[in-house]
Parts: C-alpha cells; structure tokens; sequence
C-alpha cells in the first residue's frame, strides 16, 4: 500500500538532543539506515523553538516525519517497520512507545492479548518518544502550540489529533526502548529480536475498551480504569470491578503455584498478596481480550507474551523493592510469561485435572 498519492512511504527523522546527549544522538542517527536523518539540539525544560525544529519537516523527499529522543534503543529494523507502518496507516499518527508503567499500557496490553497491531489509547499519555506523522500534519503540528503553552507534548499530541480529526493510535509492538540512567518503566513490549510481517500492521485496530483492569503504581492494588463521559480528561480510576471469570479454580491454582514459589514474594512480607492481585488483573485482561479475539500467528503471540512478561516490571516498582533488583525482574518477568502461557491455555479450553471439575 502506498502512503500519499501513490508515493511509497519514506520517512525523515528529527532526533532531539538535551545537551550532553548529541554523542548518543549521532550513534542513533548512523543506526537508522533507509531514513533521512537530522539531530535537533534542545534546550532544558519547555523549549518551543526546539519543539518548532524538531516537528517541521525539513524535506521534500519523505511523505511522513518521525520525532525521538535521543535516549532511546531502537529496533535493529526501526525503520523497515516504520515504513510497512505508515504504509498500511498512511493517515495517522502512529505512537512505536508506550511505557509500561502507565494506565494506557493495561489497553495496550488488551489489545495485544487479542491480536491486535494498533490500539486508540484511552486519552492523552504525556510521553512521546517515538511518534510519526503525515509530513503535512508534522508541519501543522509544529506551528500549532500557543506561546506560553507547557503540556507535555503527548497532550499536545492528542490535541491536535482530536482538534484535527486525525486518528492518533498506539502500537502494541514498541519500536523503542528507553535507554536513560533512572528509567524504570520499560515499554510495554519492545521485541528486538523480532520483525513484524508486513501484514501486521495492516490488521484491525482495536478502541480501548471502556473499563479496562489496571494496577495502581504506588501500591499495586488491582483497580478499573473507566470511561466517564463529560469529564477534562474522560477517564478516572475506580474500585477494581469483577470480571465474570470462569475456571476461576484453576486460574486460582495456576497463580498460587507460580507466585508463592518465587523468590520475590518469598522475601517481602506484602509481595505475595500484591503478586496474587496482580495476576488477577494479568486474568482479567485475558478474560476481557478474549472478547475481541486472540494471536492469530507467531509474532502477535510474542508481542502478547511480551505485554505480560512486563506487567509486573511496569508496575510494581515501589509496592514490591525486589522489582527493582536485576533479579527480581529477572524472576518476575519468567514468572509472568507462564502466567501467561497457563492462563491462555486454560481459556482455550485445554483438558482439566483429573480432581474434579471447575466452576
């Protein structure tokens, strides 16, 4: 599929640089063969004549800009991607990074665990690493923010979207990873060692569902995050909402048995029962995804497993210390890939146990 008029998609890029950061900047710049380059130095804090560079397109011969930071990994096919990306969504704008300590990570994670490539997020998410635009639309965008206007640019984003009637959508397969001292929350699910097939991103997109199971980040309670019409923002955090779950035996056992054994809730008095809590909402966004389907091929599988592997990781930082741990994470992350692996093979209806039946 073509991007503009028949044009083949062709990206530029503007990589933005804080000061100290042009050295990393330049090494990410030599990584991104096929794209045209440019490295955009910025100031400290809100900076609009930075924003106004980086976000104007600053050649003729690319049908689409993209903007990063500097501090980021990217995938060794960044740029192959974007291109098969733009070409099946010509007319959008397209977010590679969502970071996975944030409520729109739990709908990204939805989607992902029902096969889906894209996701329209519920509301503005403040970070923007890793967005591409239209070229028209990336020049609008840059002379669009009033003189004096702070929001964080992934407001501002949403914004021009919503003001523009512009699809903005969010990639269940990050293209992206953050690579900065103090950078805790990965995202959601970046693959490396994985190339998306072009058809991919050619497939539905999914609309963030309107009550979606998510973690608090301070505590790592299981809570709903809902849709409520007529509020600034649309969304608001309520007491987690029960999700008709059947097998629940099993599912029970399949989370005590994974979770109790682990290292990580062995040695903390509160992570077993927040570790339990949040495999329940690991459950309850399996349970609400298989409303909209599930992987249909390998790599929507791995960006599935990937989601849940980093379910833990995103959230549980202050609520669980060995979270933080290299191996803590390590463990947790193993641990919520089988999660993951059991829980779907019990929604798709593999044989029980000989001891009885489940409800």
């Amino acid at each position: 599929m073509s991007a503009q008029g028949g044009e083949p998609p062709t990206v530029s890029v503007s990589i933005r640089a804080t000061p100290g950061q042009e050295g990393r900047a330049e090494q990410l710049a030599e990584r991104l063969d096929g794209a045209f380059v440019r490295i955009c130095r910025t100031g400290v804090g809100t900076d609009a004549g930075a924003f106004t560079e980086a976000w104007q397109p600053w050649t003729r011969r690319a049908t689409h800009h993209m903007v990063l930071d500097a501090a980021v990994r990217p995938h060794p096919s960044l740029v192959a991607q974007v291109h098969d990306a733009v070409g099946g969504r010509p007319r959008a704008a397209l977010r590679f990074f969502t970071p996975g300590d944030g409520y729109a990570s739990h709908a990204l994670r939805v989607a992902a665990f029902a096969g889906h490539p894209w996701l329209v997020p519920p509301g503005a998410d403040p970070t923007s690493i890793a967005v591409v635009l239209p070229t028209p639309e990336a020049a609008e965008f840059a002379r669009s923010v009033p003189a004096g206007d702070d929001a964080p640019e992934g407001v501002l984003l949403q914004r021009f979207a919503e003001e523009r009637g512009l699809a903005l959508l969010a990639s269940t397969a990050d293209l992206v990873q953050r690579d900065e001292p103090g950078a805790h929350a990965p995202a959601t699910a970046f693959l490396p060692a994985e190339v998306a097939p072009a058809e991919w991103w050619r497939r539905d997109t999914l609309q963030a569902p309107p009550l979606i199971p998510v973690v608090h980040l301070r505590d790592g309670q299981p809570l709903s995050y809902e849709a409520v019409p007529g509020t600034s923002d649309g969304w608001r955090l309520r007491a987690r909402r029960d999700v008709p779950t059947p097998h629940a035996r099993r599912f029970a056992r399949v989370m005590h048995d994974r979770l109790l054994g682990t290292e990580v809730a062995r040695g903390h008095l509160r992570a077993a029962a927040v570790l339990l809590g949040v495999a329940g909402v690991l459950r309850d966004q399996l349970l609400l995804a298989a409303a909209w389907g599930r992987p249909s091929d390998a790599f929507g599988v791995a960006v599935a497993r990937e989601a849940a592997a980093t379910l833990a990781l995103g959230t549980l930082a202050e609520a669980v210390p060995a979270a933080r741990r290299p191996d803590g994470a390590a463990e947790l992350r193993e641990t919520f890939e089988a999660l993951y692996e059991e829980m779907t093979a019990i929604l798709r209806g593999s044989p029980r146990p000989e001891h009885g039946a489940d409800p």
